[in-house]
């Protein structure tokens, strides 16, 4: 960079008469009144910088790189999974007084797929094949409701009601989630833990030699491949926490949309879109991260999961 300036439309030099060391370290010069010295870093020195920044720089390129490809590899072996997630605004059904909420199976599915990241068609597949999509249903090991979960797994998973059936599938999401993670997003794996314990899979290497699994796991493939329709039913439930916020989009039993006076000064949830839009800072120093207020609920939501 030119040492220099502009002054009123004319250059001034900036001149060095005197350089020398400043005790043993960087060089320093006197200015031509010679009432002060001012350290400055010699040209090689600068050079050098450059040199080690842009050498830091390619490293930190390099590594990026390395990460990124590593990065494509885990979402390549979790594209089956992740494929066909739903997407929705909350619930359409409707909330009741006593806190339950009338709704639809398919709602519920679509909600439980967008909240726990699972792939609609293996949610709809796993409750094809364990129920037919019957909330009543009770095997001869005891496994109940749709998606057949057993007593021991229900208390685990937080399910209050197993014959409900929004805590039933929100529940098998949050599972077959769980199975999806320690397998690398793979829905066969996952469906064969499902099915025989996550236990048996490891013990095996890959799905066990059991019958009962091996076909299983064909059934649920053959259900993905084909698609599933959900049936056209309507139920009434108690969502717990397992739904997380489920008032978002559902009306309120006997609201109408000329509410005024006391009613009109009352608080509203915030929308996803405004809480998209207030940033939080998640720890502090170099380790703090910047969010959105969304995506630090769903932080908090992942950091809960501890499903074995």
């Amino acid at each position: 960079m030119p040492l220099c300036s502009t002054n009123g439309g004319e250059d001034v030099a900036l001149t060095v008469n005197d350089i020398s060391t400043v005790d043993g370290q960087n060089p320093s010069y006197a200015n031509r009144a010679g009432s002060r010295k001012t350290t400055i870093t010699p040209f090689s020195e600068v050079l050098k910088q450059q040199e080690k920044n842009i050498n830091a720089s390619e490293a930190v390129k390099t590594a990026a790189t390395k990460e990124n490809i590593s990065t494509e590899k885990t979402s390549s072996q979790k594209a089956t999974s992740a494929a066909n997630v739903a997407e929705t605004k909350g619930t359409t059904g409707t909330r009741h007084s006593d806190g339950t909420l009338t709704t639809t199976l398919a709602d519920i599915f679509r909600r439980a797929s967008e909240k726990y990241g699972v792939s609609y068609d293996f949610l709809t597949a796993v409750a094809k094949a364990e129920s037919n999509f019957n909330p009543n249903c009770v095997s001869s090991a005891g496994a109940k409701g749709i998606m057949q979960i057993m007593p021991a797994e229900a208390k685990g998973l937080g399910i209050q009601d197993v014959f409900d059936a929004e805590q039933n599938i929100m529940g098998s999401a949050k599972l077959l989630a769980a199975h999806l993670k320690k397998f690398n997003g793979d829905t066969t794996l996952a469906a064969a833990a499902y099915n025989a314990g996550s236990g048996r899979v490891k013990q095996y290497g890959g799905v066990p030699p059991f019958k009962e699994t091996q076909n299983y796991v064909k059934k649920i493939a053959a259900y993905m491949k084909e698609g599933v329709t959900v049936p056209d039913k309507t139920v009434t439930v108690s969502p717990n926490k397992l739904s997380g916020d489920v008032t978002k989009s559902q009306k309120k039993e006997g609201s109408t949309s000329n509410q005024t006076g006391t009613d009109a000064l009352n608080a509203v949830a915030a929308t996803e879109e405004e809480l998209n839009q207030s940033m939080v800072v998640v720890g502090s120093g170099e380790g703090a991260v910047k969010m959105t207020y969304g995506a630090y609920q769903r932080y908090l939501e992942l950091g809960s999961l501890g499903v074995g």
